[in-house]
């Protein structure tokens, strides 16, 4: 969720991530605060982070880097990919 907007990213690896389309006010370089939500294994998931802009162009979409959430979310978080990847 990034300004009160629900995104799905296209991409989403351990500290970056890709939402195309993307329809925000957001800049290149600029720094925001956004939440990951996620449900895993019945347990919802919701977690503030702290992300910058590293691309943003209607071809790419929003591109950008974000700091680890804290550990025990960071677990959660692998957790949740893994089961996205049937790991």
């Amino acid at each position: 969720m990034i300004d009160h907007h629900d995104y799905v990213p296209e991409e989403f690896v351990l500290g970056s991530f890709r939402i195309r389309p993307y329809d925000g006010d957001l800049i290149a370089k600029q720094k925001f605060d956004f939440r990951l939500q996620f449900d895993i294994g019945g347990d919802p998931v919701d977690v503030s982070c702290m992300g910058v802009v590293v691309k943003l162009t209607e071809e790419a979409g929003l591109v950008a880097r974000y700091q680890p959430p804290q550990p025990f979310y960071e677990r959660k978080l692998v957790d949740y990919m893994k089961a996205l990847k049937g790991l």
